[in-house]
């Protein structure tokens, strides 16, 4: 590696060039100069006509203002800090950066990675030259200031083609599996993106099942359930991008998860298509922080978009959160971005279509069938009419299947399978099902923040709240869109103002998730609840300034059940065991207590606008602490996609301390 005294008398030669130069060109060599003493990366002998070249395009790129352009930004992810204002890359790995102070200046940046694709050795992630470690920047700086392939050669880039070949992609696809409440990092969803092969001869479609997915992930263990989401809202978790054949992720989100599935081509030329993947093969050894709220997976792949279509900033309408349906709606309402959409259902949801086609009886003897609780004949006796029979058995073999995936059923499961399909293929073809596709894409449903105005009366008084949101949906919001049953919010936050009182927190609850899977006779059901945060104590009995009431705190968890009690499903009922452990600065024993009892409620639809849940509960404490019992009635009334209208009644009694009750009413917007 040349000396620095080697780089003095480079620059030396430079300025003493003949007096026909111009003092232009004769400080930007000062500039360059500067610049390679100042970094070690750029210690790389040159000649004095490619230093010279060097220099021109530096100067050049400076001319044309490269550096604050929205390419140059989007590929080494510049973006404004919302507090200080200041430049700052969001890719939190040294080998991402060509220059010491890269990843705050992106003019230093520039001249550095320009510098660096003089500079053949290779020292780079997997083992590459700086130009094919970042083919993106390259091939865009080549375009934007016309390199000399005489001063500065073509890279040859092996990795990077023989990648490019096997993945074959001439187009792309952002792939959205809906919400799963057992993984904590997929509870809002989850996008990556499908790279799709050219058509096949004569125009034929591809089969996506052989088209590979590059995914955004945390690079940590979801087994360690909410240990694993506080790592991620905290960012101490790397994540990385990797690429995977497409047929592996159906398996695990469609098959195992059972999560449905919307895929949205989009509408990419081939230059932004090349432009895509040569970016993602820069992000490949590339590390990020992960945060679960802003920096997650679905932002870095709108992250790509960018960097494929310099201009769009979907990256930009996200600085605190990036809930994945809010990403999938900002691609979907760029004019342009979108192709048209599909839909995939999961093993479960065709399970249960299925189902509804040959009656709840019916689906029960295929159930039987399934588990070998009953022979396989015993359909002929119970269904004479062969096409209802051929459905039942198909029935059979999609439980069966589905069944595998929750538990271990041996490898006598596949035998089983066979011989179900061996009893179907004997009857009449009929004609193929397909699961009708929602009425709702999960993009047109509600927005997932969302802010309420209410006023009423809280004991006698009157009282007006604030509540807010920042994500997702719970169980009165409008349904479309989203899973039926699933209540998913994070830091919730109410405040109120009574008469003659201030300004208070009312609750300040993190985490609040309630999953209803109503039981419908075929495939297991697990209901479950999990709530803890800050709330408001009673207010003491006899005091003379009810509204001074102290800040408590609680947890509250339990298994359920729930079921559809009609067959339009518009009136769930559930159930819940309602185990809580509380703080309490009322309490007139010890301030602590824990206690178990029973939930139950009712969700009922009466019109599409209109959701009424009613819910009763009772809960005995420990240690002789005071028993509690209560009911709620709530309402809300859909306006439009954007706004409701909502009752919120609740009356709660707690022995030894009287009975607590309040009414408020109002208006909520979502965005």
């Amino acid at each position: 590696m040349p000396s620095l005294a080697g780089h003095i008398l480079l620059c030396l030669r430079c300025l003493a060039m003949p007096t026909r130069r111009l003092w232009s060109l004769a400080a930007a060599l000062i500039a360059a100069c500067l610049q390679l003493m100042a970094s070690p990366l750029q210690a790389v002998e040159l000649s004095l006509s490619q230093f010279q070249y060097l220099t021109s395009l530096q100067a050049r790129a400076k001319a044309m203002a490269l550096s604050q352009s929205d390419a140059w930004r989007a590929l080494v992810h510049y973006k404004v800090h919302p507090l200080t204002r200041t430049d700052r890359s969001l890719a939190d790995d040294e080998d991402f950066f060509n220059s010491p102070n890269g990843a705050t200046n992106p003019e230093a940046e520039l001249n550095a990675t320009l510098a660096a694709f003089f500079d053949p050795s290779l020292g780079r992630a997997l083992d590459q030259n700086a130009s094919c470690r970042f083919i993106g920047r390259y091939e865009w700086l080549k375009e934007a200031l016309q390199f000399d392939p005489n001063l500065l050669p073509e890279p040859h880039c092996e990795r990077y083609q023989q990648w490019r070949k096997g993945l074959n992609a001439v187009s792309a696809t952002l792939v959205f599996p809906a919400a799963y409440l057992n993984s904590p990092a997929s509870m809002y969803g989850h996008t990556f993106l499908r790279l799709d092969p050219p058509a096949g001869p004569n125009g034929s479609a591809h089969n996506p099942l052989l088209s590979y997915a590059i995914n955004y992930a945390a690079n940590g263990n979801e087994a360690e359930g909410l240990a694993f989401a506080f790592k991620g809202l905290m960012g101490l978790y790397p994540g990385q991008f990797t690429n995977s054949p497409y047929y592996l992720r159906i398996r695990d989100y469609n098959d195992l998860e059972n999560r449905d599935i919307w895929e949205y081509d989009l509408d990419l030329s081939p230059q932004e298509m090349n432009r895509l993947l040569a970016h993602a093969w820069e992000l490949g050894p590339t590390r990020f922080d992960y945060f679960f709220f802003d920096e997650n997976c679905s932002y870095h792949l709108l992250a790509l978009l960018d960097a494929a279509r310099p201009g769009l900033h979907l990256t930009d309408q996200f600085t605190w959160r990036a809930i994945p349906i809010d990403t999938v709606r900002a691609v979907t309402d760029t004019p342009g971005l979108l192709k048209r959409t599909h839909y995939r259902a999961s093993n479960s949801t065709e399970l249960r279509y299925r189902a509804e086609l040959i009656g709840p009886d019916r689906a029960r003897a295929a159930k039987q069938v399934a588990l070998g609780q009953q022979p396989t004949d015993s359909l002929k006796e119970r269904e004479p009419d062969p096409n209802l029979r051929a459905r039942m058995l198909e029935v059979s073999e999609r439980y069966l299947a589905y069944d595998a995936t929750q538990r271990d059923l041996g490898p006598a499961v596949q035998s089983r399978r066979m011989q179900l399909l061996g009893a179907r293929a004997a009857l009449p073809a009929g004609t193929p099902i397909e699961v009708p596709t929602p009425t709702t894409p999960p993009q047109a449903g509600h927005g997932t923040a969302r802010v309420d105005l209410l006023a009423g009366q809280r004991n006698g008084r009157a009282t007006l709240q604030i509540n807010a949101r920042p994500a997702y949906h719970d169980l009165l919001d409008p349904e479309e869109g989203f899973q039926r049953g699933s209540a998913i919010q994070f830091f919730r936050l109410e405040a109120s103002k009574s008469e003659n009182g201030s300004l208070q927190l009312e609750r300040l609850i993190p985490v609040d998730i309630v999953s209803l899977s109503p039981y419908d006779g075929l495939m297991s059901a697990r209901s479950w609840l999990v709530r803890f945060g800050l709330t408001r104590s009673w207010a003491r009995l006899k005091s003379p300034h009810p509204d001074k009431r102290e800040l408590g705190a609680e947890v509250n968890g339990g298994p359920g059940l729930a079921a559809e009690l009609n067959t339009s499903h518009s009136v769930m009922g559930y159930v819940f065991l309602d185990n809580q452990l509380w703080l309490d600065p009322s309490m007139p024993k010890e301030k602590f207590a824990a206690g178990s009892g029973i939930a139950a409620g009712l969700l009922w639809d009466a019109t599409r606008s209109w959701r009424i849940q009613v819910e009763l509960y009772g809960r005995a404490s420990l240690a002789g602490q005071p028993r509690e019992s209560g009911a709620r009635f709530d309402q809300r009334w859909k306006l439009n996609t954007e706004t409701n209208l909502v009752l919120q009644c609740q009356w709660k009694t707690r022995q030894n301390q009287g009975t607590q009750r309040e009414c408020l009413g109002g208006v909520q917007r979502y965005w």
